[in-house]
């Protein structure tokens, strides 16, 4: 896995022997923007999910919700800030690396980058993978950061607010993946094989 600035862009050679070796495109937002814009309602309906099951697990939070104690925010600027808004910031990184750890050979390949963003980091692979294998590795980082994660720190009773919030967050930043699930499901056969060329997806 090697570092890089920026996902690369559609390499035009590379599309058409794909397309001459019977590869077919996904039919799929053309840039990250369409893609996040497409991908918004997908983002409430998790926040929403992410919400509910956090009401099962946090008591603090059922009663906020049932109205038996106050709702209040508080700011302030010191070091415990920084350490919040470093802790969201990690957790987009972990968010990352789950994506990594189910990506095939990751740390020996030569056709899987990782790079920032703006403060967002991304893993991104041109190794060819499987439908399955590729529905993984998107779906992983929202089952373990936004269900398992807050379940096992309920279940040790750290659960608290800023647990619910990275958890929610991570949940709704988890909507491109989880529109990438519904595109790859409805159009990749089941035993579909399925590659990328910059952000332009294939399969076969």
């Amino acid at each position: 896995m090697k570092f890089i600035r920026k996902i690369p862009q559609e390499d035009c050679g590379r599309t058409k022997q794909l397309s001459e070796d019977g590869w077919i495109k996904l039919k799929e937002p053309k840039t990250v923007e369409a893609a996040i814009l497409w991908a918004l309602p997908l983002s409430v309906l998790l926040m929403l999910l992410s919400c509910i099951w956090c009401y099962f697990l946090y008591p603090s939070f059922q009663a906020l919700v049932k109205g038996e104690t106050e709702f209040m925010i508080e700011f302030s600027i010191g070091f415990k800030s920084l350490l919040y808004v470093a802790g969201v910031i990690a957790f987009l990184l972990v968010h990352e690396l789950i994506h990594a750890l189910f990506i095939p050979n990751v740390w020996r390949s030569d056709q899987t980058f990782w790079g920032f963003n703006g403060v967002f980091g991304f893993v991104y692979t041109q190794e060819m993978i499987s439908k399955g294998r590729f529905l993984l590795i998107s779906v992983m980082p929202l089952v373990v950061l936004s269900f398992i994660f807050p379940f096992i720190m309920s279940a040790a009773g750290r659960m608290n607010g800023y647990i619910m919030f990275l958890s929610v967050l991570n949940a709704g930043g988890a909507c491109v993946d989880f529109l990438n699930i519904i595109l790859v499901s409805i159009q990749v056969p089941g035993s579909g094989k399925i590659v990328s060329n910059g952000l332009v997806t294939f399969y076969q």
